[in-house]
């Protein structure tokens, strides 16, 4: 995660935590109980200021480790501070808390915003996100005027951008890379070993070992350098591609295009139009 992420995080779980700590401490349903309540004057409110204090220091316990990490200097700690002090709604009108609100939601924002210039960056170096364009559509579905494109045509041209559009251009790149070898299929293969044993069938139970990575090189699945069993035919389209072209003892990086991996919708830890990088060392076949 970016620095600039990894701050503007530490304001959002602090103000998350701010809220938890005001619901702890709020009667349930409006209601105290009347046998230990202590009566005091309507007009009168009592602040526990040492409370409070201990409060902010328990919330923001870990703020001068992550001011360590971050790199921020002294001259920049004021500034740290207010968009912490920013976040926390002295005053509690409504008006306050909406703000401290949108400010929570903002930080969130400025994520998504992050991973959607690397995405595009991905096929086209020169584009950038523009923050005024998408405020516009911020304020466009905050008060449901001006909207020109529903949720879903949002979302279409998103992920077709962010995650299609590289995916593409990289499955492209690559194949154009010293031996690298594109079945018909579409699916890519380096060979790093070439084995000497029978070439797997569908129907086959085969026992392998793999690690699952993202274009940008990260992991988001292996077997942990393990051997696994597996059949074929329940692998991942380009997987099944692949394994039925190598012969036992044969260890590859498999390049999936994302019609051959997750497809259009993703899974629970891959985006929708995902191409995927396998390394995959095919150990047996156990029936």
């Amino acid at each position: 995660m970016k620095k600039g992420n990894k701050a503007i995080w530490i304001i959002a779980i602090a103000l998350v935590l701010y809220l938890a700590v005001g619901l702890l401490l709020m009667p349930r349903n409006g209601k105290v109980n009347e046998e230990v309540a202590a009566p005091q004057e309507e007009s009168v409110v009592k602040e526990d200021s040492l409370l409070s204090y201990a409060l902010g220091v328990i919330i923001s316990q870990d703020v001068p480790y992550a001011i360590s990490m971050l790199g921020i200097n002294e001259s920049e700690i004021d500034d740290f501070v207010k968009g912490m002090r920013d976040a926390f709604p002295v005053n509690e009108s409504p008006e306050a808390v909406a703000y401290a609100r949108g400010l929570v939601m903002g930080a969130t924002a400025l994520e998504t915003l992050d991973e959607a210039e690397y995405g595009i960056s991905q096929s086209d170096s020169t584009k950038k996100i523009n923050k005024a364009k998408f405020f516009e559509g911020v304020e466009a579905m905050a008060t449901g005027k001006n909207l020109t494109m529903t949720v879903e045509e949002a979302w279409e041209y998103y992920n077709k951008v962010v995650f299609c559009t590289p995916s593409e251009a990289f499955m492209e790149r690559n194949s154009t890379r010293n031996g690298v070898q594109t079945l018909p299929s579409g699916v890519q293969i380096k060979i790093e070993r070439n084995g000497e044993g029978a070439t797997p069938v569908a129907e086959n139970t085969i026992g392998y070992i793999y690690k699952a990575s993202f274009i940008n090189g990260n992991s988001y699945d292996s077997s942990r350098g393990e051997v696994v069993e597996a059949k074929v035919a329940t692998l991942l389209p380009g997987l099944i591609d692949a394994v039925t072209a190598l012969p036992v003892g044969t260890k590859c990086k498999v390049y999936l295009p994302w019609q051959k991996a997750y497809g259009e919708k993703g899974s629970d830890n891959v985006p929708p139009y995902s191409a995927v990088i396998y390394d995959i060392e095919i150990v047996k076949i156990v029936k």
